[in-house]
């Protein structure tokens, strides 16, 4: 099938929400360990963590309108534009995820209105939200191209997906294979029971070394650990992606699933922080594509102020001047001009006969 994603050059969760078929019942889930190294970074002043680049985020939302859903916000929801309505799914109620995340015993968590999965959204019908936001959920689904698609099915045409993902390169993903397609497109088409385990064991072999507090912990490892995490159902990174790799993860899920969405927005991952960020639009955009202008932040806005004034300074001082050369082209000026001399003669002698007398 026809690939239909589209780059408009010119232009240009944590958490895995999951349900295991044949488990029954909520399964344990594991804890979101970007933010936990985060959370942790924050609170000893080490700034080695990256943290979220709140001003990219917050170009990138300029992008939403109307009324959607973030999926997997957590206690860290997007910040969106006066007027955008948020509607927050999770696979479990807000109280619950109390019950989950006994880890961030302080966390003010999004209200969850929609329970579901990002991979099952049945609550919601086709074609029925302006807008899905879903920041570092896709690399922890088994199978992306299906959360993808589930989640192009219920947005409107020309509606927003937005998406955040960790950069494998600072992150504890580094020593870790990037995701090809072939692989994705396997377990789309065959399910992913026979490429799970692989999963946790190189999770285990060459992430969970670079997690601090892991290691702090002395975190068992082999196949013991890999035992522990399946049957915890933990939330790792399944699948590895930078920009250019994830590009070509979407050409395949696009051509595989018949999916169309155009790319009109990229951010690249920058200093400080440890994300990229990608907006894409439901179908095919029109050419006279009203591209949403960018917000300033604080810091732009009072050099604008500073700028104001000081403009405002230049006129007045361009005022004065203006009369400072008027009076010296008068006649009086002129007239006045040997009187002036005499008395700064004068204030020169008096000083030199005080110095004298000193």
């Amino acid at each position: 099938m026809e690939s239909r994603l589209h780059c408009t050059a010119a232009r240009c969760a944590q958490g895995r929400l999951r349900t295991v078929a044949g488990h029954g019942g909520s399964r344990i889930r594991g804890e979101p360990i970007a933010r936990r190294e985060r959370r942790s970074a924050r609170a000893s002043g080490d700034r080695r963590i990256p943290c979220v680049n709140t001003l990219k985020r917050q170009r990138a939302a300029r992008w939403l309108r109307g009324s959607g859903i973030e999926i997997g916000a957590l206690d860290t929801p997007l910040a969106v534009p006066a007027g955008v309505d948020v509607r927050y799914v999770d696979r479990v109620p807000t109280e619950q995820l109390h019950d989950q995340y006994k880890e961030l015993p302080d966390a003010d968590f999004a209200p969850v209105s929609i329970v579901g999965d990002a991979q099952d959204l049945s609550a919601l019908p086709d074609s029925s939200v302006d807008f899905v936001i879903a920041n570092h959920l896709l690399e922890h689904l088994e199978n992306p191209i299906a959360g993808l698609r589930e989640m192009l099915r219920v947005i409107r045409s020309g509606g927003v997906l937005y998406m955040a993902l960790p950069d494998p390169r600072v992150t504890f993903d580094v020593d870790r294979e990037l995701t090809s397609v072939d692989h994705v497109v396997d377990e789309y088409r065959n399910g992913t029971s026979h490429t799970r385990e692989a999963h946790f064991i190189e999770w285990v072999e060459k992430a969970e070394k670079h997690v601090e507090w892991m290691r702090r912990a002395g975190v068992s490892t082999g196949p013991s650990r890999v035992r522990e995490l399946m049957d915890l159902d933990y939330s790792i990174h399944f699948h590895v992606w930078r920009p250019d790799t994830f590009l070509e993860f979407l050409v395949g899920a696009t051509r595989e699933a018949g999916l169309e969405m155009e790319m009109v927005e990229f951010i690249p991952r920058q200093q400080g922080d440890d994300e990229y960020i990608f907006v894409f639009l439901k179908g095919i955009a029109p050419v006279d594509l009203a591209v949403p202008p960018v917000p300033e932040d604080g810091a732009a806005q009072q050099l604008h102020a500073e700028v104001a004034a000081l403009r405002a300074e230049v006129a007045r001082l361009a005022v004065t001047a203006d009369q400072l050369a008027a009076v010296t082209a008068s006649r009086s000026w002129r007239v006045t001009a040997p009187l002036r001399a005499a008395s700064v003669a004068a204030a020169r002698l008096r000083h030199r006969r005080r110095a004298g007398l000193s």
